[in-house]
């Protein structure tokens, strides 16, 4: 603990004073304050994972909590006590590892979780800046044509009327709000990605320039939900939970005491969350959580039927994480197959509208024949379809990021480098 800071004298306060502040009638030296500009950090995907497994709370809380349970499972070791005057400490020692296991898999979750986080927050700046360009696009093509259409107007064009002049700006203004909105996204993404990585509130991160990553990774169903039933935190701790409380059975049963504690009597069996079920227009399954009270009463008999019936109950919760696991793991890689098909069609859309849009707007910036409408439709066409391939291709990226976390880690799509610390 820090020591307390002791209070200032009246002298030493009255020196302070007086040399603090400035002579009657004299100006300061610094007549001006100005404030430390808050530190801007410019961070690439791997500097930015790198950091967020330093500096994320929610990993440090579950690195804590890991420590807790390693002191836990010393503490039981360390205790000299014959085991015929405790014949239920052995059992309570391999279920005090157990825990050490499960809060080992909590940490390799959150991990998973953290990383998923900042690459999501990461790629949604990369993709609002390229809405942005476009919105910006069609605004900057969209004022060159209502120049035109308007001069054209004045000199009495007849292909040209005061209603293509007005549609014109109502399209240049809803693009604009168009690059309001994909503006406020970029500094949301920033927002989301420095809470994704752990950082005080006076730092301002920046994410270099680039573009959204076209992938060409193809995961493997099969493979996806082989890896998810292995690797993910959720289901080791669910079978740890499990084999526990089958331990259990055999420490109720060193006993003939009317009550007789349990293992939950020192660990929070609901502190980790459990999804919870959703019923509105996506719907979603949740978990059931675990239960254990903190102490069995009755006879011996009684007591290890009861522990029976809650052991069952944990495979039960163990299945249905399971069965949860999987689903989500192949609604994760549909969520891919989906995004990837439709990235391939607005791809091909994109690049016709852009070539089928430069050529009109061309012809009538060059005085050809071209209807002010048909201009303003190709424009509007084409950053229609760039808009939606951004939009479609950011998917298809969080879909493999996404992959890459229910997996735990066993898939890789190749998003992101190793982690390494910013410069």
């Amino acid at each position: 603990m820090a020591e307390r800071r002791r209070p200032l004298s009246g002298i030493v306060l009255l020196f302070v004073l007086v040399i603090g502040l400035p002579a009657h009638g004299a100006e300061p030296e610094n007549p001006t304050w100005t404030p430390v500009p808050p530190s801007v950090l410019t961070l690439d995907l791997e500097e930015c994972i790198g950091l967020a497994l330093q500096k994320q709370p929610a990993l440090a809380a579950h690195r804590a909590s890991l420590g807790a349970a390693e002191d836990a499972r010393r503490a039981l070791a360390n205790l000299c006590i014959p085991n015929f005057l405790s014949r239920e400490l052995p059992i309570r020692r391999h279920q005090s590892a157990l825990g050490v296991t499960a809060a080992s898999a909590a940490v390799d979750q959150a991990e998973r979780e953290t990383i998923y986080a900042v690459t999501r927050a990461y790629f949604t700046v990369l993709y609002a800046r390229q809405q942005e360009q476009v919105a910006r696009g069609v605004v900057d093509r969209l004022s060159t044509v209502n120049e035109i259409a308007g001069r054209m107007l004045k000199e009495g064009a007849r292909d040209v009327t005061a209603t293509d002049v007005d549609r014109t700006a109502i399209y240049q203004d809803l693009a604009e709000a168009r690059r309001i909105q994909a503006a406020k996204g970029v500094e949301r993404g920033l927002a989301s990605l420095k809470e994704a990585i752990g950082l005080p509130p006076g730092c301002t991160i920046q994410v270099p320039p680039g573009k959204l990553p076209e992938p060409n990774v193809r995961p493997c169903r099969p493979e996806i939900v082989a890896w998810a039933l292995a690797r993910r935190g959720e289901l080791i701790q669910a079978g740890v939970f499990t084999e526990i409380t089958c331990l259990e059975i055999e420490a109720q049963a060193t006993s003939a005491h009317v009550r007789v504690e349990t293992f939950a009597i020192g660990a929070d069996i609901h502190a980790q969350q459990v999804p919870q079920e959703h019923r509105n227009a996506e719907f979603r399954p949740g978990a059931v959580p675990p239960e254990m009270p903190a102490q069995l009463a009755g006879s011996r008999a009684e007591r290890v039927e009861h522990a029976k019936t809650l052991s069952a109950r944990a495979g039960a919760v163990a299945d249905k994480a399971r069965n949860l696991i999987v689903l989500e793991a192949e609604d994760a890689f549909l969520r891919w197959e989906e995004a990837t098909a439709q990235a391939a069609v607005t791809l091909r859309a994109a690049t016709r509208g852009d070539t089928m849009a430069d050529g009109v707007r061309k012809d009538f910036v060059g005085g050809q024949k071209v209807r002010v409408e048909d201009v303003m439709n190709a424009q509007v066409l084409a950053a229609q379809a760039r808009s939606q391939y951004h939009e479609y291709l950011y998917h298809q990226i969080l879909a493999l990021a996404d992959l890459e976390r229910v997996t735990g880690g066993g898939f890789c799509a190749g998003l992101a480098g190793p982690p390494r610390p910013p410069k």
